[in-house]
């Protein structure tokens, strides 16, 4: 059921962007950038639990809407303290719907790692938008979800803001 809803958001989140960008001017599209964000998010399976996640990441351009990227993060359980987090490393492709505008939605998805003394494999999807304020500031929001490869049915659902620049 949880996979369900996401896609549902996913849809609406994307149909949102869609009709916002028809207001927007054609800009250069942004080649490469960086990004800062804070993702508060939740597990899902055995064990609900509230989870908060702060990193970097950076993003580059190959050819049309095409590019790939990564980020590192550390999340932590903020009911168990910031000491009992661990890293969480995602590289992975995104495809840019309208590279060209202020405001471009994206669907994402690739890899995760997740590292503290063991490492555990996980792939993520997911989408958002970047909305950029001018050619060097913008923001970010996104809906990922990361899946461990051993059981479909756990999922660290992830709502991510990032403050973009270049």
């Amino acid at each position: 059921m949880p996979a369900r809803s996401f896609i549902c958001l996913l849809v609406v989140l994307i149909s949102g962007a869609r009709s916002a960008i028809a207001q927007n001017g054609d800009t250069e599209p942004k080649p490469a950038y960086g990004y800062a964000l804070m993702t508060p998010g939740v597990t899902l399976g055995n064990a609900a639990a509230g989870t908060l996640a702060l990193g970097v990441g950076a993003e580059g351009l190959i050819k049309g809407g095409l590019s790939a990227g990564a980020d590192v993060s550390y999340l932590f359980y903020p009911q168990g303290g910031i000491r009992h987090g661990f890293g969480l490393f995602s590289p992975g492709m995104f495809y840019q719907f309208t590279p060209r505008r202020k405001t471009v939605p994206f669907v994402a998805g690739g890899y995760s790692l997740a590292f503290r003394g063991d490492a555990f494999n996980l792939i993520h999807f997911g989408g958002g938008v970047n909305h950029w304020v001018n050619s060097r500031w913008g923001i970010r929001i996104e809906v990922r979800d990361h899946i461990p490869a051993r059981s479909a049915a756990d999922h660290l659902l992830q709502f991510r803001v990032a403050f973009l620049f270049r």
